[in-house]
């Protein structure tokens, strides 16, 4: 069968939160939130989020296999900016083209929004880096003990994709920005 990769919606509460949760508990050291947060938070937060963000899953046999986030930043001076955020795929999907096809929804989304795409990526999540660098993601620079577990620290590369717009960085004035 077919993977089907839709954005989801505020109705589509429950499959996110099925998959977020799945998301947290395999892989607890990727993610910002932990499972013991997110799994008492109601019913209601999770499709209230989907309403906030462009979500898209991935379903095969009707059920939900994957999940990959994107966010518009709001700010006067930063809304030509989004964030993607929460790309996962269960384990025993993997391999098969899914986070792929999750990414170009996502960019798929965000082009004509945001003329720049950001990500952050566990350093050591190969896979993953391998994977944005395919669809056009560089990375610009490392953040140090982004993220503190029950392990210890880890670092998070920062990955950046230009969708268009102003690419090369330059000031209103025209000289290039340092």
């Amino acid at each position: 069968m077919s993977v089907i990769i839709r954005r989801l919606g505020p109705a589509d509460g429950d499959d996110y939160r099925t998959i977020r949760l799945a998301a947290l508990a395999t892989a607890p050291d990727a993610f910002g939130s932990t499972y013991a947060a997110e799994v008492v938070r109601p019913a209601a937060a999770f499709a209230e989020r989907l309403s906030q963000a462009a979500v898209f899953g991935a379903h095969r046999d009707g059920q939900i296999v994957g999940m990959a986030g994107y966010r518009r930043h709001d700010g006067l001076k930063d809304k030509h900016k989004g964030s993607v955020w929460g790309v996962y795929v269960q384990p025993q999907w993997r391999g098969q083209g899914i986070a792929g096809a999750l990414m170009q929804a996502v960019i798929g989304a965000a082009r004509g929004e945001v003329e720049q795409l950001l990500l952050a990526v566990v350093q050591g999540n190969d896979d993953a880096l391998a994977l944005y660098r395919r669809l056009g993601f560089e990375i610009y620079g490392v953040e140090p003990r982004a993220l503190k577990t029950g392990n210890g620290y880890v670092d998070e590369a920062l990955m950046i994709r230009f969708l268009g717009g102003d690419e090369e960085g330059s000031t209103t004035s025209g000289t290039p920005s340092l």
